[in-house]
């Protein structure tokens, strides 16, 4: 601290001598002043924080008595742990600074009206009067600013074991615990203050080089739970903050694209994350677009009919059968011109008016189509089975 902000070095050593009888009267009186202006330190004043708070104003007053004539800073190593531990204690209680800083205050009008008197009665100097009120709010200011640091520390280690808490949170509605262990997941997320909504949505995040993000970016929203999982980045959001808060993962963390899951209960977010999971191969396969946001429950129908590539492969080949006898280059058109009967529910005449259907050879094709398949074209039944083949095939994604 700069010389001009030790006002006690300006005070002459005997004005110290002079008030130190006072003192007791002082922290008496500055600790019955906050017990009756500070409610919020009332009921506590007669237990542990009571004597917390005598120990505090004790030694803050006879600290600032031996400054007096002295250039020494205002706290020393001793009384700086204490002030920043008292900041550190309203931290752990979940109070704000803002109590223990208004009884600073009121210590120090007290102690100045004390010691003030008392210097008046012993006949010490105006200009001394002055120094040492600058004196005691300076003091107090020093220890405030202690207090401050200590419960900035104490807030940051609060903050960071939330955050392992959260990721404990995710970990265990991802594991599916919602469903097996709802009350441990209850405690988890009462802990990590992250009420557990009626539906949550699980999110892949493609982060180039996996799961390394960066910790503040991970904390931008309270509504989600960013959880690395191996190569995969997962962020679950909580339904009513979905909308908005899935569209801007995109570009966070540098995020390429974000394949979004689908809404379900929080005993479900492990099928949320395998729809995600799902959505993402389809996009890589090149059946849905990739990049920005890739959502489920705007592909649902892709989603079914690739829901098991091996099955999708068996069906194919089996209600595609009777084309294996067509050449490969005749295949190809009597594949688009079925596919076109199919999306327009066999009406002939916008089969021809589609642009992949010449319309001077519907007739032909369609004919050789009812050769080939017989009943098939009229039954229901293989009319589904013909349509989710034909939508599963890489000409129609």
């Amino acid at each position: 601290m700069a010389e001009a902000l030790r006002p006690w070095s300006g005070l002459q050593p005997g004005v110290a001598t002079l008030l130190r009888p006072a003192l007791p009267a002082a922290i008496d009186g500055s600790i019955a002043a906050i017990d009756r202006e500070l409610p919020a330190f009332r009921a506590g004043l007669d237990g542990d924080l009571g004597r917390t708070v005598r120990r505090g104003v004790e030694i803050a007053l006879n600290r600032l008595l031996d400054l007096m004539g002295t250039d020494r800073p205002a706290l020393d190593a001793r009384a700086r742990h204490v002030y920043e531990t008292l900041g550190e204690g309203e931290g752990a209680q979940g109070r704000s600074l803002d109590t223990l800083l208004a009884a600073y205050r009121i210590g120090a009008r007290v102690t100045w009206a004390d010691l003030a008197a008392a210097a008046v009665r012993g006949g010490v100097e105006t200009d001394q009067l002055v120094l040492l009120a600058e004196a005691i709010f300076v003091y107090i200011d020093e220890l405030s600013a202690a207090s401050a640091s200590g419960f900035a520390r104490r807030q940051a280690a609060d903050a960071g074991y939330r955050d392992v808490l959260r990721s404990r949170l995710a970990e265990a509605l991802i594991d599916g615990d919602a469903a097996s262990a709802l009350p441990r997941v209850r405690r988890l997320a009462e802990d990590a203050a992250w009420p557990i909504p009626e539906g949550l949505t699980v999110a892949l995040v493609n982060v180039p080089g996996g799961g390394d993000v960066p910790p503040a970016a991970a904390k931008a929203d309270p509504e989600v739970l960013i959880l690395p999982k191996g190569a995969d980045l997962l962020a679950l959001i909580a339904e009513p903050a979905l909308p908005g808060l899935a569209a801007s993962l995109v570009g966070r963390f540098g995020a390429t694209a974000v394949y979004l899951g689908t809404t379900r209960a929080p005993g479900q977010a492990p099928l949320s994350l395998a729809h995600a999971r799902a959505v993402r191969r389809l996009a890589v396969q090149g059946v849905l677009p990739d990049g920005g946001l890739v959502a489920a429950e705007d592909h649902l129908a892709e989603l079914v009919v690739h829901a098991d590539a091996t099955l999708l492969d068996d069906l194919t080949r089996q209600v595609l059968a009777p084309l294996e006898s067509v050449p490969p280059a005749r295949r190809a058109v009597l594949e688009q011109t079925l596919a076109a009967w199919i999306d327009h529910q066999g009406e002939r005449a916008q089969v021809a008016a589609a642009p992949t259907v010449h319309p001077q050879t519907v007739s032909y094709r369609l004919a050789r189509l009812a050769e080939l398949f017989g009943g098939a074209l009229r039954d229901p039944g293989s009319r589904l089975a013909l349509a989710l083949a034909l939508a599963g095939r890489p000409t129609r994604s």
